[in-house]
């Protein structure tokens, strides 16, 4: 049975760690499927990096601030406010 605690706390860190060998191992493990397309693997990753409340603000904004260069949507709550044009 997979404990759900590690589930998280491994997901949380593969995805802030930014590195995508890491990212693709987690969800390599926990079967997971993942494109191979690099625009939609990374869009796919700031999507979900926002809709993770538990993960660190600043982390979250700066994965709003990249789908908003790209024309994107986030999947957060509206509690993500639009990141400051400087720190971009």
């Amino acid at each position: 049975m997979m404990d759900l605690t590690e589930f998280i706390r491994e997901r949380n860190e593969a995805l802030v760690s930014l590195d995508e060998a890491r990212i693709r191992a987690y969800g390599k493990k926990y079967g997971a499927w993942m494109s191979d397309e690099g625009e939609v693997f990374w869009r796919s990753v700031h999507k979900a990096i926002t809709a993770i409340p538990d993960l660190p603000l600043d982390v979250r904004q700066k994965s709003k601030a990249w789908l908003d260069a790209r024309n994107s949507s986030s999947l957060d709550d509206g509690e993500l406010t639009k990141v400051n044009s400087n720190d971009r």
